[in-house]
């Protein structure tokens, strides 16, 4: 079993370094954000990323995941260049006039957004980004199929190395605001694609297959609808606090929301690892007590980064922010929770995925999104971005729960509920500290936090969390990573 968690955690390792790069970005330049621009610079950018995601909705079409599911039900590689080349053919001939329709409409939508057309370029900016990222979902699939992850996480790198320069050239050296932002995250995507999509298709025959690009659109098409609930789900109570408050309300929820997305970024890495994990599994009588053993290890980790994030946040944000974005800190703890939540969903979205009943998906996430709306409703006129927070944190718990009575009804998984719940009571109770007691000055708050977070391991041990020998098998499966020609990981064998 540890071998087989072993390889799991090196694919996660791999697609991080490739999959976490945007968010990364966006995190390790607050500092030079908040300096350069105010409150509602940032929460127009995060309406112009609202109205982004909508597009990229339906411009991708879902076609990320039916690529990458269409392409492995063909053995002869033939067959599965036909289905790269037929995916492109879709995205072109499909998704591209629907960026076309939204430049056209550029002034309505903008008012719409923000209220004001003087942000007309802010949009401009943020489709055609839109465009060249809906193009690079498909050579990112086809690397992920091919197993080629070290290609991916060095692209993914590269793209994050060139938009990290350029903000900082477009933001800080010629003053460009909230458009440079924007604009050193098209020109790094243009880039790429201009690397990417001719490496990708290169030697491969532009052909067309009808029978591909009806999976591919059928596939696509249950996807469209439970990424468009999402979106909702995400990026909707921006525009909530946008009606109801202020823009300067938007950015300093948008600035917490980035804070709380520390745990999105590890729950991504996972996921893209842990999907293919499933699969490659299901058929090992030790499947179910395998996958329940991870969940426990993933709720570990999680629920570390939920605790260091949501203590922390108050002093991180005072240092690496203007005093106009330091009440910004209230809401992470509750969207640090709502992304532990949607973590944890999709880990046990087993049965799901393995009989690949993908109907439930959009009535799952639609209910869920339906709470959200309403509860933002309620909420936000009245606490504003607290109430935004709340209702993001009950939604996703809601999503969460719904997720997993589904997913355990199809395929019964004897999870490690005492352990789960021992990590939740020392969790809760850590934070309990740290967030109520009166610290007495700014940096003893740093250091008496960061020492309660740093603690939480040991309590853990103390507990009697670990079975016996089980801490020794797991050092020695974190020691014994290596890698094979090609960018794979070595299975180690099972256990």
């Amino acid at each position: 079993m540890f071998d087989k968690i072993k390889t799991l955690l090196g694919h996660t390792l791999v697609y991080g370094l490739g999959s976490s790069g945007s968010r990364f970005v966006g995190f390790i330049l607050l500092p030079l954000y908040t300096r350069y621009l105010t409150p509602e610079d940032y929460g127009v950018l995060a309406l112009v990323a609202l109205l982004g995601q909508i597009l990229f909705t339906l411009m991708a079409m879902g076609q990320g995941t039916a690529v990458f599911r269409t392409y492995f039900t063909h053995d002869d590689p033939a067959r599965r260049e036909t289905v790269v080349t037929t995916s492109l053919w879709l995205i072109l001939s499909i998704s591209f006039p629907i960026g076309l329709l939204a430049m056209a409409l550029n002034g309505p939508l903008t008012v719409l957004l923000t209220g004001s057309p003087s942000y007309a370029t802010w949009v401009i900016l943020g489709i055609l980004g839109v465009v060249f990222k809906t193009l690079l979902r498909l050579p990112f699939a086809v690397l992920r199929a091919r197993g080629e992850s070290w290609q991916y996480a060095r692209s993914s790198f590269a793209q994050t190395v060139t938009g990290l320069a350029l903000a900082i050239v477009f933001v800080a050296g010629l003053h460009l605001g909230g458009k440079g932002v924007l604009l050193s995250q098209l020109i790094a995507e243009v880039l790429l694609c201009a690397y990417l999509v001719p490496v990708t298709l290169r030697g491969m025959k532009l052909r067309f297959s009808r029978e591909d690009a009806s999976d591919l659109l059928g596939y696509g098409a249950y996807q469209v609808p439970t990424a468009f609930f999402g979106f909702l789900l995400h990026m909707s109570d921006r525009y909530f606090l946008k009606h109801f408050a202020t823009l300067h309300a938007v950015g300093l929820y948008s600035l917490g929301y980035r804070f709380g997305e520390i745990l999105s970024i590890a729950m991504l890495t996972f996921w893209m690892a842990w999907q293919p994990f499933v699969f490659e599994h299901r058929k090992n009588a030790d499947a179910p007590a395998l996958y329940a053993r991870v969940t426990t290890y993933f709720v570990a980790v999680l629920g570390f980064l939920w605790l260091g994030v949501s203590l922390l946040s108050q002093e991180v944000i005072a240092i690496m922010a203007r005093p106009a974005f330091h009440e910004a800190h209230r809401v992470v703890p509750w969207l640090a929770a709502a992304f532990f939540f949607q973590g944890l969903g999709y880990v046990v979205n087993i049965g799901i995925v393995l009989h690949k009943k993908v109907k439930y998906r959009p009535v799952i996430v639609g209910a869920a999104t339906v709470l959200n709306l309403g509860l933002n409703y309620a909420l936000v006129p009245r606490y504003e971005m607290m109430g935004a927070a709340v209702a993001g944190c009950v939604s996703f718990f809601a999503w969460f729960v719904l997720q997993a009575v589904v997913s355990h009804r199809l395929y019964p998984v004897p999870y490690e509920y005492g352990r789960i719940a021992r990590l939740a009571a020392i969790g809760i109770a850590l934070y309990a500290v740290g967030s109520l007691v009166d610290w007495g000055s700014f940096w003893h708050g740093v250091v008496f936090k960061a020492l309660l977070v740093l603690a939480s391991p040991l309590l853990v041990y103390a507990s009697g969390f670990f079975a016996r020998g089980e801490l020794a098998r797991l050092r020695g499966s974190l020691t014994r990573f290596r890698r094979l020609p090609g960018g794979r990981l070595e299975a180690g064998g099972a256990e």
